[in-house]
């Protein structure tokens, strides 16, 4: 290869286009926005998770009861500030001597313009008092 056909070769390279720039930073746009609207539903997850495995730790089926269970996983969900998630819409019940809580829920979100993301957080069913479980 001859010097001119080098320089020739190198003249044809353009690197990034206009066009090419644009359309990296429409996905990139696409991208972040999906994760800042997915990230707060998944963080608020992840508090209730931990809001029903620490209630469950700490009960006692001889000493507590579902009442007990109740008024503290409500105050646990105060102090955790979690808002979309309703310490009344978590189920505590007893099952063939076996208390178990029941948070599981499904979470809706705008993703863009008419479009919605909808999570299903299928998972949040917990023996109170069995520290295997976990």
């Amino acid at each position: 290869m001859t010097r001119a056909e080098t320089l020739q070769g190198l003249g044809r390279q353009q690197g990034f286009t206009f066009w090419t720039l644009v359309s990296n930073g429409v996905v990139l746009a696409a991208v972040l926005v999906f994760v800042l609207r997915i990230a707060p539903e998944y963080m608020t997850y992840m508090t209730v998770k931990d809001v029903i495995e620490r209630a469950a730790a700490d009960f006692s089926q001889r000493d507590d009861t579902l009442q007990d269970l109740r008024t503290k996983i409500s105050k646990l969900m105060r102090t955790s500030q979690v808002y979309d998630v309703k310490a009344e819409d978590i189920k505590v019940y007893r099952e063939r001597g076996t208390v178990f809580i029941d948070a599981r829920y499904e979470a809706r979100f705008p993703l863009f313009w008419i479009i919605e993301g909808v999570m299903t957080f299928d998972d949040l069913v917990i023996e109170a008092g069995n520290p295997d479980q976990r």
